[in-house]
């Protein structure tokens, strides 16, 4: 239904089903459509599956007529996550005899799945208790309860978009359902003009749902310090109110709930709030560290800043109160964009001391989406009449880089800026395609084409999506080939060691030829942008602008730079001297492409004698490497070896010791190649 056809084998992969089971499935579901006099699912010779429209609006009908809860069959992990809720409640004293009821399975199917759910809890410093007086019950700190409590809601929603599990408990429970809450929520966030991100929104219901009864009977979790910074908030005054309607208005238990709504509501930088001073200030170290690390330059500062801002305030509070995040996209952000995550996590290492923990990989991996919308130098395309709108429930970081994306792959439309999936009705222009992140069944009564697109696309995916569009679209003059036809064709007659990579580049071959732009340049390596010609060593310099100076000297004399690059540089490291340095003894100097770079390149000087950027900071540099960017993204491969380099004692050793730059050089490419073998 997400698309007009797809290839068996692409169906295969996605459903984790055989060709046979496949078959079957295609075969029951024909028949069933038989019985409703409707097309049948065609295959053609090249193994392509099709839909027709009508049938396709009757199979859209049938699945938003969802299973009833009575006929809901749990599987082996959600009887363990049934199990973990029944825990967490904390509403009754649990026996055996209380899962079996509640699961409707034997003894020994219990004893197994609570010992499945023991080993899962050791992980957190949680475990299973059992006594005549409690039953079983969780034994642990109340705040790492809780967090593991709202991470699995969270994960389960965001990752398998399942709230069928949830709704079968509150039901079997007799717990106020998800429907009721949703309307006592929307009226106190309403009267307090607080704005849930559609998916989030349904986060905090569930969530509430479960918490709110185990607020009546467990000790409370305290952070004394951290409380006062929320008490002034408008976020407080709603979670005030909404316990007092179950009169559970304790004040821990405010002050808890203010932290949950904080770390999942935007923050909008045009709204003053007494937190605003101290988290833009978070901000601009951030974007400003970012700057520095990454060698990019924006060109408006604090509009970047306001943008942040509105993804970080939240992100501060979960951070701050130690409160879960689920980043269903993380996997697919580290694959597609390493070598950003890579300087984006080192860009937000100081801050774990604030926070007194690390940053959880998963945030990182939000804030580089974030990140690498912001850094990408796109032109806007004509306006067409062609129209799409984007639909992205599920925040600001997923729809901006969704946006940036299909702007780039489709250039000759026009796309609106993102909305929810509620404020569809509202759109008071007409408008040709639908795009959104998560499948809704609300989104095909538009009679509107609709493709589903992941925020973060690898360039299969890319090709797919051009291919569907423009088949929907009935553009006869544009056709991609199939590959997965063509790689079953060569498969016919010649053995294929390295099948995914033949099926990549012909990817890339195609779209290429086709002019598409798919290929995402990954940028030379560290050692293809520098030489032993741009190492110094032992370098005698006065001060911080005669170090800049010297280091780039290399880069001037072989004309890679101008003189004006050098100037701008000093300018630059006056203005923000204390961004310069990166880390311990290393400064990162450089400027925007436009102020003088001939080509990318970056220059290494060790110098003699330390000096100092910022006389406030007290911070020696001892390492000096000049960056010369040619635009925004293609220094970013170099950048991140360096910066994996930069961890290393030994690399500073080297630095240090060595006698002639061509030893640093070859350290380099011998890291490099290290780094390849363990890339698999």
């Amino acid at each position: 239904m997400e698309r007009p056809f797809i290839e068996k084998q692409n169906l295969q992969e996605q459903t984790k089903l055989t060709q046979r089971q496949i078959d079957y499935s295609l075969e029951k579901i024909n028949s069933w459509l038989a019985s409703h006099h409707k097309k049948p699912i065609e295959i053609n010779s090249y193994n392509q599956i099709s839909v027709d429209y009508e049938t396709r609006e009757l199979l859209i009908n049938e699945v938003s007529n969802t299973i009833p809860v009575d006929e809901y069959v749990l599987s082996s992990e959600e009887r363990i996550q049934y199990m973990f809720l029944y825990l967490f409640i904390n509403i009754e004293y649990l026996s055996i005899n209380h899962f079996i009821d509640a699961l409707k399975v034997g003894k020994t199917t219990i004893m197994g799945d609570l010992k499945a759910l023991a080993a899962k809890l050791q992980h957190r410093g949680i475990s299973l208790g059992y006594n005549r007086k409690q039953g079983y019950h969780l034994v642990g700190t109340e705040s790492e309860i809780r967090y593991l409590g709202l991470k699995l809601i969270v994960k389960e929603l965001n990752t398998n978009n399942n709230t069928k599990l949830f709704g079968y408990f509150l039901r079997e429970n007799h717990l106020e359902s998800y429907e009721q809450m949703k309307q006592i929520v929307l009226f106190y966030s309403n009267k307090h003009k607080i704005h849930f991100i559609e998916n989030r929104l349904t986060e905090f219901i569930y969530s509430f749902l479960f918490l709110k009864t185990r607020l009546k009977t467990k000790e409370s979790v305290n952070f004394i310090h951290e409380w006062k910074s929320v008490k002034s908030t408008k976020e407080y005054q709603f979670a005030e109110e909404l316990l007092s309607f179950y009169h559970l208005q304790k004040e821990d238990n405010i002050c808890y709930l203010t932290a949950w709504v904080l770390g999942l509501t935007l923050g909008e930088a045009d709204e003053y709030r007494e937190d605003f001073p101290l988290i833009m200030d978070l901000v601009e170290h951030i974007r400003m560290r970012f700057e520095s690390f990454s060698g990019i330059r924006f060109e408006h500062p604090r509009e970047v800043s306001k943008q942040i801002f509105r993804h970080f305030r939240s992100a501060y509070y979960r951070l701050l109160f130690h409160l879960p995040i689920v980043n269903p996209l993380y996997e697919k952000i580290i694959e597609e964009y390493n070598h950003l995550f890579t300087i984006v996590n080192e860009t937000m290492k100081p801050l774990s001391v604030l926070f007194k923990h690390p940053i959880p990989a998963e945030e990182v991996a939000y804030l580089t989406i974030h990140f690498a919308s912001l850094s990408r130098n796109e032109k806007e395309g004509k306006v067409n009449k062609k129209v799409g709108v984007i639909v992205c429930p599920n925040g600001v970081g997923s729809s901006s880089i969704t946006h940036t994306v299909l702007k780039s792959i489709f250039p000759e439309f026009t796309f609106l800026a993102p909305i929810e999936t509620q404020q569809l009705d509202k759109i008071d222009v007409d408008y040709d395609l639908l795009f959104s992140t998560v499948p809704d069944i609300r989104l095909f009564y538009t009679k509107k084409p609709v493709f589903i697109v992941s925020p973060v696309m690898d360039i299969s995916e890319k090709y797919r999506l051009i291919r569907d569009v423009y088949t929907e679209l009935g553009n006869s003059f544009f056709k991609l080939p199939s590959v997965e036809l063509i790689t079953q064709i060569v498969e016919k007659y010649a053995v294929v060691k390295e099948k995914e990579q033949m099926k990549r580049e012909l990817y890339e071959y195609f779209a290429v030829n086709e002019k598409v732009e798919l290929k995402k340049e990954q940028g030379p390596n560290l050692s293809e942008i520098i030489s032993p010609n741009l190492i110094q060593l032992r370098v005698l310099a006065k001060n911080w602008q005669d170090a800049i100076s010297l280091s780039a000297l290399p880069l001037l004399q072989e004309r890679r730079i101008t003189e004006n690059y050098i100037q701008k540089m000093i300018e630059n490291a006056r203005k923000d001297g204390p961004y310069m340095v990166i880390m311990p003894n290393v400064a990162l100097p450089h400027a925007r492409p436009a102020d003088g770079v001939n080509q990318l390149s970056i220059s290494i000087a060790v110098l003699n004698e330390p000096v100092y950027f910022d006389k406030h900071t007290n911070k020696p540099v001892q390492f000096v490497f000049c960056l010369a960017a040619i635009n925004q993204e293609f220094h970013l491969n170099a950048l991140s070896q360096l910066v994996q380099l930069l961890e290393k004692e030994e690399f500073y050793h080297i630095l240090k010791t060595s006698n002639t730059s061509e030893e640093v050089f070859d350290y380099i490419c011998c890291q490099e190649e290290t780094n390849l073998k363990l890339v698999p």
